[in-house]
């Protein structure tokens, strides 16, 4: 496939195939072949951390649906349990809609990585592919070798990473605002009706808070939220392998940093792709766990090395790409089509041991 490249020796992603086309006529046929290959494909996906099927039947959420039940062992992390910063809609059991907000997702991100709560995989199912011209790719990089590559270029940068672990600033209202790519509300973001109830648990949780206060110390309304993790790994092995991985949200944070920044606007008015935050900026969004500033000039370093890294995974009707949420970070690329155009539906699969620094961290 034309997505493939040779990674270290191995071939990203993996690329399956129904055996014959003509002997495989639905989403239950297409499980079947899962379950009767389950100990091959979780090798190939230990080994470079990304599968496309391509060619099998999946035609509808419920398609989707009935293909990611297939992999026996695995729970759902759904969208409402989720502590995803991304506006998504349900639309089956356990499918939902990608990032609503057009500048969501553009820089390369573990799922969820910012939060205690995160994916150890991630499924994509490809509905309608973008026309031609317009885009709607989504790239995948290796996250083993950024951090080998970070490691070498700035080995003080990455012992900081991995002896103090982050702490990420994040900036909600009440009210979910679907054009932004973090525009969930924390009534949604830490399931609670009301501030007194959203205290108690980030409280429970290690979270500290502030309210009606914004970046650079803005202030806004009584009931709009600041708050910060509980300190998180920035570097993790893989399980099941013993490669370490770059797992966090510190790229990302330039996109952030960007939109937290207009806090109190409609979404969008700038791009994330190319826009530079400043490092009181990144400030504002996340430090080390020590509380010492996160450089600013690193981060974009570890963007383009992700951009010079990646392969982009061109869809086609009814592609399920496969991703280790750990070896893997993804990005969804431009997309200019119009509004329904393009169609991609997600399903994320449950960690169910979320752990920092060896400690169990609390689910809100």
């Amino acid at each position: 496939a034309p997505e493939q490249r040779q990674v270290a020796g191995v071939t990203v992603p993996v690329v399956l195939t129904p055996p014959t086309t003509a002997s495989m006529g639905s989403a239950s046929e297409a499980a079947q072949f899962v379950k009767e290959n389950r100990p091959a494909i979780d090798n190939a996906m230990n080994e470079c951390g990304a599968v496309l099927f391509r060619g099998f039947p999946l035609d509808t959420p419920e398609d989707f649906d009935t293909f990611v039940q297939a992999w026996e062992g695995w729970k759902d992390l759904s969208y409402d349990k989720s502590m995803s910063f991304a506006v998504r809609h349900k639309m089956s059991n356990r499918i939902c809609t990608t990032n609503e907000g057009k500048s969501g997702g553009l820089v390369f991100h573990h799922e969820q990585a910012q939060t205690p709560l995160w994916p150890s995989h991630v499924f994509f199912c490809c509905l309608l592919p973008a026309k031609p011209g317009d885009g709607g790719a989504t790239g995948i990089v290796s996250s083993d070798l950024v951090y080998e590559e970070l490691k070498r270029r700035h080995p003080d940068f990455m012992e900081k990473c991995e002896t103090h672990g982050v702490r990420y600033t994040i900036y909600a209202g009440p009210e979910q605002d679907a054009t932004k790519g973090a525009g969930r509300s924390w009534k949604s973001f830490f399931h609670a009706e009301t501030m007194e109830e959203c205290e108690v648990k980030m409280k429970a949780g290690g979270w500290d808070f502030e309210w009606g206060v914004g970046p650079n110390g803005s202030r806004l309304g009584s009931d709009f939220l600041k708050c910060t993790t509980p300190v998180l790994e920035a570097v993790k092995v893989a399980p099941g392998t013993s490669k370490k991985c770059f797992f966090n949200q510190l790229i990302a944070t330039t996109a952030n940093a960007l939109e937290f920044s207009r806090v109190g606007t409609h979404g969008g008015g700038y791009d994330p792709l190319k826009d530079v935050p400043t490092q009181q900026g990144i400030d504002e969004c996340v430090c080390f766990g020590n509380g010492e500033s996160v450089p600013l000039n690193v981060l974009l370093e570890a963007k383009q090395i992700c951009e010079e890294r990646a392969i982009d995974v061109c869809w086609q009707k009814g592609d399920v790409a496969l991703i280790s949420n750990y070896l893997m970070m993804h990005a969804r690329r431009p997309w200019n089509g119009p509004e329904g155009t393009r169609k991609l539906l997600a399903s994320l699969v449950a960690e169910e041991k979320c752990t920092s620094f060896g400690r169990p961290l609390l689910v809100l």
